[in-house]
């Protein structure tokens, strides 16, 4: 229950919930540890401004707007280093929204994403 409830805004279901349980418990200590810790030193986060403005294709960061881990402010900093920032569809905030956007919110983000499409 607790793994339902965590780094999200609204509980999501249950089988989420179990499903983060086990990829916690499953998780191999030095993959997991290597995937989290190495790509956020503070040498690595100061690189992402220039990583980001160096990409050619179009770019969509998504930010949920209750996002304790990675707050939008902080999504819309590092989205402003991409040449497409200023036309102001290269950041979709999410309402009711917490980290796990993908989890919590996927109706809202296949929407945002099918009307960026339609605009192509």
């Amino acid at each position: 229950m607790l793994f339902s409830r965590a780094n999200v805004f609204q509980p999501i279901d249950r089988r989420w919930g179990r499903q983060r349980v086990v990829d916690f418990v499953e998780a191999h200590p030095e993959a997991a540890l290597g995937a989290l810790l190495e790509p956020t030193t503070e040498v690595e986060v100061h690189l992402l401004p220039r990583i980001v403005a160096d990409i050619k294709q179009p770019v969509y960061f998504i930010t949920g707007q209750q996002d304790s881990i990675m707050e939008s402010k902080y999504v819309h900093h590092l989205a402003s280093f991409h040449p497409m920032f200023q036309s102001g569809i290269s950041v979709i905030e999410i309402p009711n929204c917490g980290h796990l956007a993908m989890v919590e919110q996927p109706t809202a983000i296949a929407t945002q994403l099918r009307s960026i499409l339609c605009r192509s």
